[in-house]
């Protein structure tokens, strides 16, 4: 995927200036989840800027093919996603918008690119999803369809480039 603007929604390439947004995007998709521990706010945010350094430190060490943009909507910096696009699949590391940008279309209009990329490359779309992610329902939608387990914790999902592309309300 290629640094454009789609459907009013732009990306732009990563950069170093960008980690605290990306830490910060990292620690809102966790927050709810970790409230529910008793934790103090405070030892929460720590803990999750710890684990969103070290998620960053393994996606560079584990996927250094990757392309990492910053999803920019109304000229608001809201999100990340994380392609990697060599090889026979393309593979959707991660994607994740902050919560005030959630449920609009972004996440969405930008799966559908992929899958359009994917269909005139004849490559598949990949990913994968926590069993409790609320995301699932929205990969199922778009058509990706459960491959196996992961850990214990992941689905890997599949998109198949040969399906027909589901409509962009859907």
């Amino acid at each position: 995927m290629t640094a454009a603007t789609i459907d009013g929604i732009a990306l732009r390439l990563m950069e170093d200036k960008d980690l605290p947004l990306s830490f910060y995007i990292y620690v809102t998709t966790r927050l709810d989840e970790m409230r529910q521990s008793g934790w103090q706010d405070e030892a929460i945010q720590h803990f999750l800027y710890a684990q969103a350094q070290t998620q960053h430190q393994y996606y560079m060490q584990h996927y250094q093919q990757t392309n990492y943009f910053i999803i920019i909507y109304q000229e608001q910096d809201v999100g990340r996603l994380y392609v990697d696009d060599v090889g026979p699949e393309i593979r959707i590391v991660d994607i994740a918008l902050l919560p005030e940008y959630r449920n609009l279309g972004i996440g969405t209009a930008l799966i559908h690119k992929l899958q359009a990329q994917g269909k005139q490359q004849q490559r598949n779309v990949s990913i994968h999803v926590e069993q409790h992610n609320p995301a699932l329902s929205l990969y199922q939608r778009l058509g990706f369809k459960f491959v196996r387990e992961v850990n214990g914790i992941y689905h890997l999902m599949h998109w198949d480039c040969c399906q027909p592309l589901i409509a962009q309300g859907a």
